[in-house]
């Protein structure tokens, strides 16, 4: 029998699974309005009437899942910023997603920050690499929706991204009885005097939330379009570490958050 057929078939082994694409998520807005509250009930599905005042920052590191029912949630706390500078994006590309075949699981990397002007200077150290910023107000006090724009300015001058993902939460809702601003007179109030604002929220209908930390209303949609948002960004600056060649159009949809901590 000739020596080659007594050989034994090569192993070959297993093709390794895409790693997952990290997105940082930076929450912003005044002291009290609900920063840490939110993050806590989309991660740990915790509320507490405690209140303790944020110092620097902090993140939470939580998954996202597309194209799925559900999935684990892992979390990690740390005080460090550890991301490099992302590249800017054309703001003119299409809204196209680079998705692997099958379920895609994104890592959300949450941060937490002061809502102080005292903590400003530490603050400003996590803004950098961020992904998309989530803005927060409390929408009983008007004051602290026209916050908003000098905590996104400064967000601007710091994060060193072009143009990072957007998004506006109105928190304590569940006293909208004590409301001060209604959710279709954001756009006028932060572009008033400022209309260059407007072109940093991509889509003022869907990048505009009202939602209560107390009773978690519409908290997981908050984090489920700032996954979508980080993503389609990524995507135009065609990030191949992150993401495989297969363009698929995303849905809101598609996006499932974990109900699960661990």
């Amino acid at each position: 029998m000739p020596a080659d057929l007594l050989k034994e078939p090569e192993q070959t082994e297993p093709a390794r699974p895409e790693p997952s694409p990290a997105l940082k998520i930076v929450l912003l807005g005044d002291l009290g309005v609900g920063k840490t509250c939110l993050r806590a009930q989309f991660v740990h599905h915790v509320f507490s009437n405690a209140y303790k005042a944020t110092i620097g920052g902090d993140f939470l590191t939580t998954t996202v899942e597309f194209g799925a029912e559900s999935s684990q949630t892992t979390v990690s706390a740390k005080t460090s910023d550890f991301r490099d500078k992302r590249a800017s994006r054309d703001p003119d590309s299409k809204s196209v997603v680079s998705q692997p075949l099958g379920p895609q699981s994104v890592n959300l990397q949450v941060w937490d920050t002061a809502g102080q002007e005292r903590f400003n200077l530490i603050s400003h150290a996590f803004y950098r690499g961020a992904d998309v910023a989530i803005l927060v107000y409390d929408i009983t006090s008007y004051e602290l929706l026209l916050s908003v724009r000098s905590w996104f300015a400064r967000f601007l001058q710091h994060c060193n991204v072009n143009a990072p993902g957007v998004i506006i939460v109105g928190n304590k809702l569940d006293r909208a009885a004590d409301r001060a601003v209604d959710a279709d007179e954001v756009k006028d109030v932060l572009c008033r005097n400022d209309p260059a604002f407007a072109s940093h929220v991509t889509d003022w209908e869907n990048d505009v939330f009202e939602v209560s930390c107390r009773t978690l209303a519409s908290v997981e949609a908050v984090f489920q379009r700032a996954a979508i948002i980080g993503l389609r960004n990524a995507a135009e600056t065609n990030h191949d570490r992150y993401f495989r060649a297969k363009n698929v159009v995303l849905d809101d949809a598609q996006a499932v958050s974990s109900r699960c901590a661990c």
